[in-house]
């Protein structure tokens, strides 16, 4: 069972979130929007980004930047791409060497052209960064519909365990 704080309440993030915590794991969600995180903790249910899809109660939320990091072994960072580097520097100060760092979004940064785990990497350059990418959706993700995903990280064992920490038998 790992410690998963995972960055970021929209539908990627939630459903991801599910799927760790159904997979065994200890499971915080973290936005910036401290609304957001009060409507998730009262309601179990985001009507916007994942309708109809409840929230177990063991899922913590919390808008507590330090807590979030610090508390995890694995960061799953889910936000829109425009805000990946800007994420990153408010979680830069709290990362641990070595601590994981599990991209989730797509697509590039606009201004510098560059891949969202070269972003990553960038501006947290002590931590250990690795791509989650499939064919697959929210939705799905979410109420446990079968989808695939994999695992791109520079070490085959980094890979090897985030990929254990995301897969389920459903």
């Amino acid at each position: 069972m790992a410690n998963i704080s995972v960055m970021g309440s929209g539908s990627w993030g939630l459903g991801l979130s599910i799927l760790l915590n159904n997979n065994g794991h200890n499971v915080k969600v973290w936005s910036v929007f401290a609304d957001e995180i009060e409507m998730l903790k009262t309601q179990r249910e985001h009507k916007k980004c994942l309708p109809g899809v409840k929230i177990d109660e063991r899922i913590e939320f919390t808008a507590d930047t330090e807590y979030a990091v610090t508390s995890a072994e694995v960061l799953v960072l889910a936000v829109p791409s425009p805000f990946t580097r800007s994420t990153c520097k408010t979680l830069a100060p709290f990362v641990k060497a070595g601590q994981f760092i599990v991209n989730v979004g797509k697509g590039i940064e606009e201004e510098t052209l560059m891949p969202l785990c070269e972003v990553v990497k960038d501006a947290i350059p002590h931590a250990t960064v690795a791509v989650l990418s499939g064919p697959s959706h929210a939705e799905e993700v979410g109420r446990g519909i079968p989808t695939t995903c994999v695992i791109g990280a520079q070490k085959k064992s980094d890979a090897e365990y985030l990929q254990n920490i995301f897969m389920s038998d459903v």
